[in-house]
């Protein structure tokens, strides 16, 4: 939020790491200033949301959260951002993991992870830069604020920028812990998968 232009328009994806990140902003602007998929739960939606209200209002900062996994749906609008001149900003947290369904799976499947695993040897900040965008790396805490005061200056210059943050696995509490209940298993082959509570730490075992 330090390295965030006062009047930006903020648009989040969903995921564990979205959720997490949505808790550090705040806006001072009275214009529409935060847009989220809310209980639609579109994947791929912060991108996109991102470069409409960049359309919609050239003059203003406008940034998108998003996840890996959710990154891999809309990276390709990079391209468009490039060949339309609507500079945006991306910021993806690069967990290696689709957190929000790791998440259950952590606590009501017995760490039994299945489709969640992202293997990601490549990194977004190149591939931006090989589409003619600006691409930024942080590694630590401290080198994100510079990158997004960065980013800002890029979009005022008519740049798209995407800034890379690597995190940690590490999860935030899940959506609707409400609509999830430990499983019960009637079939006597899935017997042993019955977890009769939930896992104590309430996070992934490859941290």
């Amino acid at each position: 939020e330090k390295g965030m232009v006062p009047d930006s328009i903020v648009s989040t994806d969903i995921g564990n790491i979205c959720s997490v990140s949505n808790s550090y902003l705040s806006f001072k602007h009275k214009g529409p200033s935060m847009l989220a998929a809310m209980t639609f739960g579109n994947c791929g939606y912060a991108f996109p949301a991102a470069m409409g209200a960049k359309v919609a209002a050239p003059d203003r900062n406008c940034v998108a959260y998003c996840g890996d996994g959710a990154w891999g749906m809309q990276l390709n609008e990079v391209m468009t951002c490039i060949r339309e001149n609507v500079p945006t900003t991306a910021v993806v947290f690069n967990n290696g993991q689709w957190g929000a369904e790791k998440k259950n799976q952590v606590l009501w499947f017995g760490d039994r992870y299945v489709g969640v695993q992202l293997h990601n040897p490549w990194s977004y900040a190149e591939i931006a830069r090989s589409m003619c965008a600006e691409g930024i790396t942080c590694t630590h805490v401290d080198q994100v604020t510079d990158a997004l005061e960065q980013a800002n200056k890029n979009q005022a210059e008519g740049k798209t920028t995407v800034i890379e943050v690597m995190v940690t696995k590490e999860l935030g509490d899940p959506f609707r812990r409400d609509a999830m209940k430990l499983p019960l298993r009637h079939l006597e082959k899935y017997r042993e998968t019955c977890q009769t509570e939930e896992s104590g730490t309430g996070q992934p075992t490859d941290l």
